[in-house]
């Protein structure tokens, strides 16, 4: 993993990320936070049917987050 400026995190700099998602990939407006930077999955539970568009940021421990990440899609 790299900061924006192409310089790299250890995992002991994270911690955590933040989940965006919503209806429109271009307004993800509900986000989940992962307070720990080992987990590698998150169930997002409780989506009506349609499809959902979802983008993720990893958060170090000095709270700066890194820009998100490509937004990928899901049909419920």
């Amino acid at each position: 993993m790299t900061r924006v400026s192409g310089e790299s995190i250890a995992m002991g700099e994270l911690s955590g990320y933040k989940i965006s998602y919503g209806r429109d990939p271009e307004a993800l407006d509900e986000e989940v936070t992962i307070d720990e930077a080992s987990t590698t999955s998150h169930t997002i539970e409780n989506l009506s049917q349609g499809k959902w568009y979802f983008a993720v940021q990893a958060v170090d421990t000095e709270g700066l987050e890194s820009p998100l990440s490509t937004v990928v899609t899901k049909s419920i």
